[in-house]
């Protein structure tokens, strides 16, 4: 993938793809945004985009040099990643940044750092960072990504040019609404857990594919609800439920099944459902392990 295959954020990634084309890169950046594989995917497509060696006419990678694939195999050189430890982002993480900086690029002019859930740094963290912010070595690249800037120290924000992202609209498959209609019917339903785990199967591959399947499993919850008191057609299509001319009706059950659905089960049951699935999408942000979050949030009815 590179910038021009991201959709949304159009302004945002247009005045990457200038910087990256006429190599006027700012020292700072934080992308701010709610989703942390939004934050991840600018940060690291963006990041190809400077250090790649057969860029397009627009700015964007070309995906197969070999700085371009070493990013996307997480193994570059020149680009190093910081997390939280625990909790938070530790002044011991900021130092041992600093001295990985002070050293000349390996492959390349520039040395990056894509510093994850930046606003857990403590105020120690924060304080180091902002020596190297006030003074970067040249060919310094720091890239903040944070769900909210405020939660920044202002003189490091006041260091930094802000991004903030709005979530990408990715379509929902007719395949994974369908499962999280069935595995939301046995859910309810009280069904035995390995019943639930095995319907649910195919969302435990990757981070996107949960991710996808809890956007329509609280879809699917959402139209149970709604169910209950419906008389208007409110009902979404999941498949796209941003066109309202569209009224084509996709669950597997039906307004009347549905509607027996919440009757049995109860709008508390409803109501503990969809927090259990808020938390898991939560810990999806986290970083949690895809198939811990979604088995524990079958545990929480």
């Amino acid at each position: 993938m590179s910038l021009r295959e991201i959709r949304g954020n159009e302004a945002i990634l247009q005045r990457m793809k200038e910087a990256a084309l006429t190599q006027q890169v700012s020292h700072a950046y934080i992308l701010e945004g709610a989703q942390r594989e939004d934050r991840l995917q600018v940060a690291r497509e963006f990041i190809k985009a400077v250090l790649c060696l057969c860029r397009g006419a627009d700015g964007s990678s070309c995906d197969s040099c070999p700085s371009c694939l070493k990013i996307d195999h997480g193994n570059h050189e020149d680009v190093w990643y910081v997390e939280p430890e625990g909790t938070s982002i530790k002044d011991e993480a900021i130092e041992e940044m600093q001295r990985r900086l002070a050293n000349r690029p390996y492959g390349g002019s520039r040395n990056v750092v894509i510093l994850q859930q930046a606003a857990t740094m403590t105020l120690r963290a924060q304080n180091r960072l902002l020596k190297t912010l006030e003074e970067p070595a040249p060919g310094t690249v720091i890239l903040l990504l944070t769900e909210n800037a405020q939660n920044l120290a202002q003189t490091v924000r006041s260091r930094c040019i802000l991004y903030r992202l709005q979530a990408q609209e990715l379509p929902l498959s007719e395949e994974t609404c369908r499962m999280a209609a069935s595995v939301g019917e046995l859910w309810l339903q009280c069904a035995p857990f390995y019943r639930l785990a095995k319907a649910m199967e195919p969302a435990l591959g990757d981070r996107q594919s949960a991710a996808s399947f809890l956007d329509s499993l609280e879809l699917w919850l959402r139209d149970v609800m709604v169910s209950r008191y419906d008389s208007r057609g409110a009902l979404l299509n999941p498949i796209d439920n941003r066109n309202e001319s569209v009224t084509a009706w996709r669950w597997p059950q039906s307004e009347k099944q549905l509607k027996a659905i919440a009757e049995g089960c109860g709008q508390k049951k409803i109501d503990q459902a969809v927090a259990a699935a808020e938390e898991a999408r939560r810990n999806l942000e986290r970083n949690i392990n895809t198939g811990y979050t979604l088995k524990g949030m079958l545990l929480r009815l």
